[in-house]
């Protein structure tokens, strides 16, 4: 009985010493903390990406889309997207994605990629910038983007950020 008693014991503290890693009392260092931290705090948010298109002279109107594209899990700002004092023949659009890094932005790129190879469809002019991913539909080709009625004031705005 003594014999069974201290086997059981000695089991115990064996055991207890093999999942003694899920107590979540790991070692953590403290540098990666750190670095995670400054990566957040570089992070650019919808309101400071909004602000600095505005400032460049584009008024934007939210659009709720049912079925917009979702990219790495992240689902789309939609703006209407117009110059003040002007009539719009036909509308272009901003779409606004906020990742959490910018790993997970260009995670994001490469679903946009994977998804539209599947459609025949308009490309949008894609701007990257820290962990933002910006989709400007607008009415011109892909050939002529560059020329594209709001892609100078995009630009402008992303140097600014």
């Amino acid at each position: 009985m003594k014999k069974m008693m201290i086997t059981l014991i000695a089991i115990c503290f064996i055991l207890t010493g093999c999942f003694s890693y899920q107590t979540g009392n790991e070692q953590v260092n403290v540098k990666d903390k750190e670095k995670l931290v400054t990566d957040n705090e570089n992070n650019l948010t919808l309101s400071k990406v909004t602000d600095a298109l505005k400032t460049e002279g584009i008024e934007m109107q939210k659009e709720e889309l049912k079925n917009d594209w979702v990219l790495n899990n992240v689902n789309a700002n939609r703006f209407f997207v117009f110059r003040p004092n002007v009539k719009e023949v036909n509308k272009e659009y901003i779409s606004l994605y906020i990742f959490n890094s910018e790993t997970d932005r260009q995670e994001g790129l490469n679903d946009f990629n994977h998804q539209k190879a599947k459609y025949d469809m308009q490309i949008p002019r894609i701007y990257e910038y820290k962990n933002v991913l910006i989709l400007y539909w607008h009415q011109g080709t892909v050939d002529n983007s560059k020329n594209a009625q709001f892609n100078k004031q995009i630009e402008m705005a992303i140097q600014k950020m």
